[in-house]
């Protein structure tokens, strides 16, 4: 080929490139924040792009999915989306999509249990035309643990694995936090990835399953507390609901209560914020994934040693080998790994332990992937 005929076939490829980038955007698939994080503007123009598919077909099922999708993820973030403006979407697809999955599974989702009898109904609907949806799986997963049924658990348990919808990530975080704590303790949860994965490792791959994970959001239930507590033997605990402040002090309450109670091992997960625990910051001690409840003094950097050497898996956090959609999730997760090998790099530094210039190349990773190298740098 001549130079001449190389240069307008260059130029003939690059017109077409810029043909395709400045193409009218698609809709693409929409996922919870505890899956995939978007930006606010992607989501807007996801929730416009998927009206516009809505338009052009009311009985389009995907396109109310993700359009509900959007709409949430943009109230979820303050984004002018109100409560209000998802009940009328619901409403809407009534008409448009009934004795569907997609309309029965957004109703539940939409709910939060509002109207428990109705919600129950649409979720039961849901689960008979979608048995394997991995949409509907954590909701599920939520309801039999309320129900204390444990047959349910594993089979669902069993669905949500096999589908391999979780990241790998976030199965090894929740990895390692499990093996960050005592055999046959009690280890307090807070959000979705802190708690359904661990749930599934333990009933499918058998990983401590005598640790007893209460999640400290749907502990609030009174049925399921009441169940729960008395298959762990605990006393019953309740709380005074015509006040209304009784929420501003339930969780303490609440973790005094199971502490005060029980000669297990507490210990809450690292992923919880401060605040939630700063009632007793003199008294937790961080092992790893997790904080230990104590009321003696110990040596936790020996215990975070221990765990971070025999224990934890860690090729993960450096090396990533597939396209993960989930791996900014993952990422922010692994952030919770700065506080102990910081504190453990120290420790190695002081010791003169050559397993500090790797470990130094583990927290610099973790720190680039979340923006907060410079921060860290300072601390080493």
């Amino acid at each position: 080929m001549g130079m001449k005929r190389f240069y307008f076939y260059l130029l003939a490829m690059a017109i077409g490139l810029g043909s395709f980038a400045q193409s009218e955007t698609k809709p693409e698939k929409v996922y919870s924040l505890v899956k995939q994080r978007r930006t606010t503007e992607w989501y807007r123009i996801q929730a416009e792009l998927w009206k516009k598919e809505i338009d052009k077909n009311q009985q389009n099922v995907d396109a109310w999915h993700n359009y509900y999708r959007a709409k949430r993820m943009l109230k979820i973030y303050k984004e002018g989306v109100t409560q209000k403006d998802l009940d009328s979407i619901v409403s809407t697809m009534s008409t448009a999509i009934p004795n569907t999955f997609e309309y029965h599974y957004i109703s539940f989702y939409n709910s939060g249990f509002r109207n428990p009898e109705i919600d129950v109904t649409h979720l039961r609907k849901a689960q008979e035309l979608g048995p394997d949806r991995v949409e509907i799986m954590a909701d599920l997963m939520t309801y039999y643990e309320v129900k204390r049924n444990h047959k349910q658990l594993e089979t669902i348990a069993q669905k949500w694995f096999a589908s391999n919808d979780i990241s790998t990530g976030i199965y090894s975080f929740c990895y390692n936090m499990l093996m960050s704590v005592d055999d046959n303790a009690i280890l307090i949860t807070y959000g979705d990835n802190d708690t359904y994965p661990c749930w599934i490792l333990q009933y499918v791959k058998g990983i401590k399953p005598n640790v007893s994970i209460i999640n400290a959001s749907l502990i609030m239930q009174d049925e399921y507390r009441h169940l729960l507590f008395k298959e762990m033997g605990l006393p019953d605990l309740k709380f005074d609901t015509t006040k209304s402040d009784w929420f501003n002090t339930a969780e303490e309450k609440l973790l005094r209560h199971i502490k005060s109670n029980t000669n297990r091992p507490v210990y809450l997960a690292v992923s919880v914020h401060k605040n939630r625990y700063e009632f007793i910051k003199d008294e937790v001690y961080n092992v790893g994934l997790a904080y230990k409840w104590s009321d003696e003094k110990f040596d936790n950097i020996a215990v975070i040693k221990k765990n971070y050497e025999k224990y934890f898996l860690k090729d993960y956090i450096t090396h990533q080998f597939q396209n993960d959609i989930s791996q900014a999730v993952v990422d922010d997760m692994n952030s919770n790994y700065l506080v102990p090998l910081v504190t453990l790099y120290h420790h190695y530094k002081e010791s003169e332990d050559p397993e500090q210039l790797a470990l130094k190349s583990v927290i610099l990773t973790i720190a680039g992937q979340v923006n907060q190298l410079e921060e860290i740098k300072k601390l080493l």
